[in-house]
């Protein structure tokens, strides 16, 4: 029998290995021209929920946009991405429905629009859990708002009732509805990077938003005076809900600093909240009512990109 005296380890025989700091970083700049088609739009009840009071659909919009891109990465995996831009709607067109027995004939005008505008921007924090010699795949979560503001002028009666823009239709030159938006979205989803070949390079993104907030107002200008049952001012809207954006761009490098690529997109939420017409209408008890909300925006893009590194990272350590 062969026996083992073995002593404790001691605190002084320990080693405390740190965190590997990072050492190396890596990141891309670049500028973007998105062109695509945008719509929204809103169904509006009774105060009970049961019946389809109201319908605005604002569609074939055309979004063109410009917006600045970047992209940080860190030899330990970690990277930050992130985007901003705004631009306009051109073209398209809102119709306004109006349904019984809250309106006695049904009601349909269609309006231009006008002056219309999305501004939007995204950051997210990430860490690339798969890394190979030529790709990543990385898991991130991060914040998107989209403020998007829609304007239509002039009304005609498409359907039967003579009451609503039906006898004397509104002039394009009047402003008859303004509508503002503004979107806030949790975003969580997966980025993937590959090398297609030595100067071809993929990257896709999507993500889930399973927390949208809506804060809106509508502005019915027509209705808008010191008359009862007239509206004192914009009406104010929320909601909360989901959604979800999906993105990838293939880039060509011309030289190892520039880059160009083509990319699509397309990101939707929806939301279900109140109008708040309590306390906005003129010599009227009124009540909340519910109200939900969808936006959808897709399209393509050019880019061109900046890349930089990879750099050391200059710490007080080394």
């Amino acid at each position: 029998m062969v026996a083992c005296f073995c002593g404790t380890a001691r605190a002084g025989d320990l080693v405390f290995r740190a965190f590997d700091p990072p050492k190396i970083y890596t990141g891309e700049v670049g500028v973007r021209f998105w062109y695509g088609r945008g719509q929204t739009g809103k169904s509006l009840y009774d105060t009970t929920g049961a019946f389809l009071v109201s319908r605005l659909s604002y569609d074939n919009m055309s979004i063109y946009s410009a917006e600045a891109f970047g992209r940080f990465e860190l030899d330990t995996g970690w990277f930050a991405k992130g985007l901003v831009g705004g631009g306009a709607f051109r073209g398209g067109s809102l119709k306004d429905e109006d349904f019984p027995p809250g309106i006695s004939p049904y009601s349909a005008t269609l309006s231009t629009i006008n002056n219309s505008a999305p501004f939007y921007a995204t950051v997210d924090f990430g860490y690339n859990v798969i890394r190979g010699g030529d790709f990543r795949v990385g898991v991130f979560v991060g914040y998107n708002n989209l403020y998007e503001t829609t304007g239509a002028t002039g009304c005609t009666q498409i359907a039967t009732n003579p009451d609503i823009c039906g006898i004397f239709p509104v002039p394009g030159t009047f402003k008859v509805i303004t509508q503002d938006n503004d979107w806030n979205s949790l975003r969580l989803g997966l980025n993937g990077v590959a090398d297609v070949t030595d100067r071809l390079k993929l990257e896709l993104d999507a993500a889930y938003l399973p927390l949208v907030s809506l804060r809106g107002t509508d502005t019915h200008w027509l209705r808008i005076s010191n008359q009862p049952g007239d509206f004192s001012g914009p009406i104010p809207e929320d909601g909360s809900g989901w959604g979800y954006q999906l993105e990838g761009v293939l880039s060509y490098r011309v030289t190892d600093s520039i880059s160009v690529g083509i990319g699509g997109r397309y990101w939707h939420m929806q939301t279900s909240g109140f109008s708040h017409f309590e306390g906005h209408v003129n010599s009227f008890q009124a009540f909340p009512q519910p109200v939900n909300w969808h936006t959808d925006n897709y399209g393509l893009f050019l880019q061109t990109g900046l890349a930089f590194g990879p750099n050391p990272i200059i710490s007080s350590g080394s």
